[in-house]
């Protein structure tokens, strides 16, 4: 069985994360993976214009090293506020400029109608610019459901956003494999992979940015999460996304090639 589009997620490297910007270098180590994809995050793309160079440049990278790119990463935090309008369109240039048919979001607010507002307003502010927004729900904040994250998606339709599905956050939700299996294909933006280590605290936020790992080497059900999704004829772009702290610093090609292989092992 073929592989589906591979996407390394770099922000264990952004600067979000205390981390110099080096996109260029993540580019280069996801290439020589094997991943056909790279998604740069927000704060890393910041951090790269800062310093003085230009999207074009960046994009120029990517071609010359034979990659595409999957995403825009943290394109904006949702909860109702005027500031995440700004940072979307700040996203959307990026993605213009690399080419990225997704720009990632979260969602917050007090409550659905509100992020139902938060999302229309989303959509009107890019539309006819060829995104397609891919809304992350996770258990600690407002959005935190599947079924949620769905029903939003067909509010505003799935032709302009559409629910991403990490591993994590459906492993430490309170979502089930039902409400997985439930899940039309149509409204699925993308899927994003990562294993974890049994938790140390209730901290939610700390141990998803700090203590994921690879595929196969925590306590997720990766096979069925996998299997499920496979069974439900998904076979659109798989992100990697490996948080670790101690990874931090350490070999980006060894990094991603482990990203790249421990993840390959589970959609073969």
């Amino acid at each position: 069985m073929s592989l589906p589009p591979f996407c390394l997620n770099g922000f264990n490297g952004s600067p979000y994360l205390g981390q110099e910007e080096d996109l260029p270098g993540w580019i280069d180590a996801a290439a020589a993976a094997g991943f056909p994809l790279f998604g740069p995050d927000t704060f890393s793309l910041a951090a790269w214009e800062e310093r003085g160079n230009s999207l074009t440049g960046l994009a120029r990278h990517f071609r010359d090293a034979g990659m595409g790119c999957g995403y825009i990463a943290a394109a904006g935090m949702f909860d109702g506020g005027p500031h995440a309008l700004p940072a979307l369109l700040k996203a959307a240039e990026a993605g213009e400029a690399l080419g990225a048919p997704f720009l990632q979001i979260n969602m917050g607010g007090p409550d659905k109608a509100t992020r139902r507002a938060a999302l229309e307003q989303a959509c009107e502010a890019i539309d006819g610019r060829g995104f397609k927004l891919a809304i992350e729900y996770m258990p600690y904040v407002g959005l935190s459901s599947v079924a949620e994250t769905v029903a939003l998606a067909r509010h505003v339709g799935t032709e302009r956003a559409g629910a991403m599905i990490d591993i994590w956050h459906h492993s430490r939700g309170t979502d089930t494999w039902d409400d997985l299996a439930a899940i039309p294909l149509d409204a699925i933006a993308y899927v994003e992979m990562d294993d974890a280590f049994p938790a140390e605290s209730d901290n939610q936020s700390a141990e998803t940015l700090t203590r994921r790992t690879f595929c196969g080497e925590g306590e997720f059900d990766v096979a069925r999460f996998t299997g499920l999704l496979r069974d439900k004829g998904y076979d659109g772009m798989v992100s990697v996304e490996v948080l670790n702290r101690e990874w931090q610093g350490r070999p980006r090609d060894e990094f991603a090639r482990n990203c790249f292989d421990s993840t390959a092992r589970f959609w073969q």
